[in-house]
This record gives C-alpha cells, structure tokens and sequence, in this order.
C-alpha cells in the first residue's frame, strides 16, 4: 500500500508541472498573458506561449485574478502582445508600434518634450530630427539637431527642405495652444542652397548679391555694385 500511496503522489506532481505555462508551450487563449515574475510574462501568439518583457512601471501584475503585462515602456525589437498598439522608448526618445508580434521604431522624439504617454495616448515631440528619420505625416516640419536646416517629412523621412544660415538658425516657434511651428531663418544664404519659398529673397553670404529662391534652390537674382552690400532693411532684401 505505501508504494501505491508515493506512486500517486508522483503523478499529481508530475500533472501539476505539465500545466504550468512555459516558453513555447501550446496556448489556446490569443494575446493571453501570464506572469511570469515581476518583469516577465508569457503571452500567447499563435497557439504557443511566447515572452515578453513587462518594463513599464507597473511590471507584471495579477490584478483581480488576471495577468496583465505593463509593456507602457519598451525597446526597438522586444516582443509585444497588441498589433498596432503605441508605446515609448525606455530613453523617451522613440515611439514604437507593435508589428508582427514586435515593436519596431516608427519614429524619433528628439524635441524637448520626448516621448509621452498621457491617458493611453502616446505623443512624440519629433519637432527636432535627423535626415533620415522615419516620420509619420507628410509635409510635417522639423529643425535639424544643429539648428542649421530644415527638414520636412517626405515619403515616411525627413530630408533637408532648406538651410537656415541666418543668425536666427532653426527653431521651434509657438506654444502647446497655438500649435508648434518651425521657423527658417534664411536671410543668408548660398547659391546652390536648398529653399522651400518660391521666389523668396536672401543675401549672400559675402553679402555680394542678392538670391532668388527657384525650384527649390537659390540662384543668383541680382549682384550689388562694388561698394553696396546686400542686406535686410524694413523686411527688403536690396544693395544698399
């Protein structure tokens, strides 16, 4: 009878490990989370248990009976439950998106409010960029990290839409009520110089001709006489 007794005993042990939830076990639950400790949790992705890392500020909780995953905090590349959700970087310099069972860089946050997350919404202040960085809204406008150029959102990046060699350089003008706004200071330019004003109006930078802004790129309007130099008098651009 005793070895009957321990026999039994084994196989509920046995019964009991074989339901516990691991890394590649079969699920039936899709998007389902489990905990695993206080920073990890299982979630189910096509009917087997995958883990996820739970880095936001509530980690991995068990609230009335449920597993949530605080995943409000995440990294380019780690595993994520909801397809199509939004979260920040753990630096609040990037917006990520979950695709494909992974959260990918959608967008940099480089302006000075970051990245945040307010009310389930995630807000990225890409008000200051790089060329080259993914962006989300066309035509959108944004100060290079030098202050030295424009940039505007083509085609999911940005890229150089004119220089703001002017004393004023780049900035972010406006407030949260009145909306945000670059601002171009390109009183002084280049010949060859990319510009987004059509026929808009700069000095030179030896301040020896006038530029004219067409197609995009300033061109020689008019040259001053040997002893005239271009300036900026009363918002007009002339040899003076």
């Amino acid at each position: 009878m005793k070895r009957e007794v321990v026999l039994i005993a084994v196989l509920l042990v046995s019964s009991a490990v074989a339901c516990k939830p691991k890394a590649g076990g079969s699920c039936k639950i899709e998007t389902k989370e489990q905990c695993v400790d206080d920073k990890k949790a299982l979630a189910c992705h096509d009917a087997k248990w995958e883990e996820i890392s739970c880095k936001g500020p509530e980690g991995c909780s068990k609230a009335s009976g449920e597993h949530v995953c605080d995943q409000t905090l995440a990294d380019d590349k780690d595993v994520c439950n909801l397809t199509d959700d939004y979260v920040c970087t753990g630096d609040k310099k990037g917006m990520l998106q979950c695709t494909k069972n992974h959260w990918s860089l959608v967008q940099a946050c480089l302006g000075d409010r970051g990245c945040s997350m307010e009310k389930k919404k995630v807000t990225c202040d890409n008000s200051i960029a790089k060329e080259g960085d993914s962006c989300r809204e066309e035509d959108d406008y944004a100060c290079s990290i030098d202050k030295k150029s424009a940039l505007k959102c083509q085609k999911g990046l940005f890229v150089q839409s004119s220089l703001c060699k002017g004393p004023k350089g780049c900035k972010i003008g406006g407030d949260a009520k009145t909306g945000f706004k670059v601002e171009c200071d390109d009183s002084i330019a280049n010949q060859g110089d990319a510009c987004e004003k059509e026929d808009h109006f700069s000095c030179a930078s030896d301040a020896r001709a006038i530029l004219k802004c067409k197609n995009k790129r300033f061109d020689i309007e008019d040259k001053c006489k040997t002893k005239e130099k271009c300036e900026i008098r009363g918002g007009q651009v002339g040899c003076y």
